[in-house]
């Protein structure tokens, strides 16, 4: 899920709306060969959902986690992940608005555990998952790290990080929490938070530009953070991190919101030509265009299939109508479409 200033513009822009009526579909037991997807749906609508694209029939299956379970999956859902624990495949999904995490088994989509992340009775909104060492991490929009015992399905510690943190990535038995302070508009934080994952405590803190959210690592082990700046006057950036000194080392002027990384390279959508652009982490340097988005109405990300080598894009169309997840070559060629559900935010390629 994006700012949660932009949340708060789709709620009072579209919740009078009505979503596109699903198309019925039958379900299936197994799912090996697909694209899952993980829906979104609208601020307080509890609409969130799954959508499956078998690319066998290359048919999709709408609100599939209902059909298999008997229930919706609640209130904004913001992240999804695929972990291995005990020899067996799972998949995680944080419903922030709902604040829960849902488990469920790879391969029949089943639910194995929803599990509350509260504080009290307010909720910690979960916004991103990461998985280290056989334990699942929920990184909390209240400004908490949840720690989740996957023998017990319970939460074992909270860990204090900074302002409304948005996203993560693991580094050796480092956590790198950004911290956007999105609540504080127009006052946002410029921080992210080290977790050392063997102590559970926060050993550092990296001082970046205001409001990152997307983060990565490449394969040198170089951090790089997007900052979405204000909206205004501030424009978006691409700041560089040297993990041994925690400190930004470079800044590129790059206008996205969108960004994902595979084999040395940032696929990255640039709101100047509406266009997808690589930027090489080897040579720190602009390559492209490769993708036209021109023809796209809401951009809502950017996924690599890395064992089959496929670029996939999310248009949200709207954030009111079912979203369209295009895929193209690693040159940039369209290869197919379909159409999921309200606001496509995450995909699991399943094999």
């Amino acid at each position: 899920m994006k700012s949660i200033f932009i949340i708060i513009v789709l709620f009072l822009t579209f919740t009078a709306c009505k979503k596109d009526k699903p198309q019925p579909s039958t379900t299936e037991s197994t799912y090996t060969n697909g694209v899952l997807c993980m829906n979104e749906g609208l601020f307080q609508q509890n609409n969130a959902s799954l959508s499956y694209y078998s690319l066998d029939s290359n048919k999709v299956i709408s609100h599939i986690f209902q059909k298999i379970n008997g229930r919706g999956l609640g209130d904004t859902a913001n992240d999804m992940i695929e972990y291995t624990y005990n020899g067996k495949r799972y998949i995680a999904i944080a419903v922030d608005i709902s604040s829960q995490v849902e488990i469920l088994t790879y391969e029949n989509l089943k639910s194995v555990k929803q599990i509350p992340v509260f504080n009290g009775n307010m909720a910690r909104e979960p916004r991103a998952l990461q998985f280290y060492n056989d334990k699942l991490y929920s990184i909390n929009f209240d400004g908490t790290v949840s720690v989740i015992d996957l023998t017990t399905y319970s939460i074992i510690q909270n860990i204090s990080c900074g302002v409304n943190p948005d996203n993560a990535v693991i580094i050796n038995n480092l956590m790198y929490i950004v911290n956007s302070g999105g609540l504080n508009y127009p006052v946002y934080d410029s921080t992210i938070s080290v977790l050392n994952l063997n102590t559970l405590l926060v050993t550092d803190t990296v001082i970046t530009a205001i409001n990152c959210s997307q983060i990565v690592a490449d394969a040198q082990n170089e951090i790089y953070v997007l900052s979405r700046g204000n909206y205004s006057n501030i424009l978006p950036k691409l700041q560089r991190i040297d993990p041994i000194t925690n400190q930004v080392i470079q800044e590129f002027n790059i206008e996205t919101y969108e960004m994902t990384y595979f084999n040395d390279k940032i696929y990255y959508f640039n709101d100047a030509d509406s266009k997808i652009y690589t930027f090489n982490t080897t040579t720190e340097s602009v390559e492209g265009p490769l993708i036209d988005c021109s023809n796209y109405q809401n951009i809502y990300g950017i996924q690599i299939d890395e064992i089959n080598q496929l670029i996939y894009t999310n248009d949200a169309n709207g954030y009111v109508n079912s979203s369209t997840i295009r895929c193209y070559d690693m040159n940039g060629s369209f290869k197919y479409e379909f159409d999921t559900d309200l606001n496509t935010g995450k995909l699991i390629f399943m094999n």
